[in-house]
């Protein structure tokens, strides 16, 4: 259920006047969402919810304790009001409890879209059924989830603290196997806006993946350059941002801490053609305008021509160390370049094209490597050409190397990272790259 500024302003309002806490933060979540699943050529399940939820912290000091409730009448409201007061004074004491935010200042909001919000089951199931007919036709196995939702979030605070967002989702995953199992192909997408997804290319790009990576034959593990698709890129650049933490940099327990004391700010990391940053106003990946204790959602450059330019800093660091707080990303965006995939591939004398990665693990957050597996298409390229589909393989690496090795770029477009790093929900923009002196370390037979 999607409510008005208003009607979130009147819950909270009401909320907080009942508490008897020493402090009083409020959120509330409301989403409408329908979906479509499909499964071997067929649709399996199709829904919709709605919901709104209101959940209460109260506070004594430093102690705390939070009650989710989805009934909003008075005398529901006082019995979990009262109880998330009893959970306070029962739980122990968080040190680094900081004051609640009082009024903020927020950029107007630029993530819903009325496209999404009224996409009717007609468009959610003439998108399945294209994928589901174009598979019959190339003889392939189909799955997906189809999903668009719009969603609402407030949050409210007794020190005074008031903040509405809303935004939308639309999204689109579909993978298609071989009927012989030895072929695997996959496309995937979200966008605020309904008019940006095409479901009908994704079907085309997941399915002609299928059936070039039939009956892939095995190569050496090594080191080889590498064409990155945009989605195995993100999940690189996505690990090593959100690793980008200044407390676990100030102590010394990360990449980004400085020899002798401190973090790496203003020093050079990866190469000079990187830049990344977020912007809660990117026509690709708007977000909402607060996070979650309601500090504002501000555009931020964290990596600079290579030179790491911040960190993130909870409240508490960044007043411990007398610095601004900084959240972590309200999104990831990584400019990119001026190549296309295939002037990529055709300046690659001998390589491997990753249509993305899975199942990534990190091993040392001292470099932040990282280990993982190709998914979804892997094929060697030779002399300029993709010759043959290969093996998937097991890879250790670190993002930092990897974007230290990058020697050209496509343009950014929106992405979805397999991996889920930073919340399901995070908004990546980023472009395929070719990296060199990627390692891998084992032949997987995993399709």
């Amino acid at each position: 259920m999607i409510w008005t500024k208003e009607q979130a302003k009147t819950l909270a309002d009401r909320a907080l006047a009942l508490s008897k806490a020493e402090q009083t933060f409020v959120a509330i979540n409301g989403s409408e969402r329908a979906s479509v699943r499909f499964a071997r050529n067929t649709v399996t399940t199709a829904g919709a919810t709605s919901a709104v939820s209101l959940a209460i912290t109260s506070r004594f000091g430093k102690r705390s304790g939070t009650v989710t409730t989805a009934r909003f009448d008075d005398a529901s409201l006082q019995t979990a009001l009262r109880n998330a007061e009893e959970i306070a004074k029962v739980s122990p004491e968080n040190p680094e409890a900081m004051p609640l935010l009082g009024p903020q200042t927020y950029t107007p909001a630029t993530a819903y879209f009325d496209d999404v919000a009224s996409a009717t089951p007609e468009w959610r199931a003439s998108s399945v059924a294209t994928a589901i007919a174009l598979a019959k036709k190339n003889e392939v196995v189909s799955a997906g989830f189809v999903e668009t939702q719009a969603a609402m979030q407030a949050v409210a605070s007794s020190q005074g603290l008031f903040a509405y967002d809303r935004f939308t989702a639309a999204d689109y995953n579909l993978t298609a196997r071989t009927p012989d199992g030895s072929g695997s192909g996959w496309a995937s997408k979200s966008f605020n806006q309904l008019g940006l997804l095409r479901p009908d290319v994704l079907a085309e790009t997941a399915i002609s993946k299928a059936a070039m990576a039939r009956n892939p034959t095995g190569i050496e593990p090594g080191t080889y350059t590498v064409v990155l698709e945009p989605a195995a890129v993100a999940d690189m650049v996505a690990f090593m941002l959100f690793s980008a933490n200044a407390r676990q940099a100030d102590e010394g327990r990360s990449f980004f801490a400085k020899k002798g004391g401190g973090n790496r700010i203003g020093e050079q990391i990866v190469g000079d053609g990187v830049r990344i940053y977020s912007d809660p106003a990117h026509p690709l990946a708007p977000t909402v305008s607060f996070d979650n204790e309601g500090l504002p959602a501000e555009k931020r450059v964290w990596v600079e021509k290579g030179v790491l330019q911040n960190l993130f800093y909870s409240r508490f660091w960044a007043q411990k160390m007398g610095k601004a707080p900084i959240s972590t990303p309200s999104n990831v965006i990584m400019d990119g370049g001026t190549a296309t995939m295939a002037d990529l591939i055709a300046g690659t004398q001998r390589g491997l094209l990753v249509t993305r990665f899975w199942y990534i693990r990190p091993l040392d957050p001292q470099t932040i490597l990282l280990t993982g597996l190709t998914r979804d298409g892997l094929f060697l390229i030779e002399n300029g050409k993709v010759t043959r589909p290969v093996r998937n393989m097991r890879w250790n690496e670190s993002p930092v190397v990897a974007l230290n090795n990058v020697d050209a770029m496509t343009a950014p477009e929106r992405v979805v990272s397999g991996e889920g790093v930073g919340g399901s929900g995070l908004s990546l923009v980023c472009p395929a790259a070719r990296i060199r002196e990627f390692r891998f370390t084992s032949s997987s037979d995993a399709v």
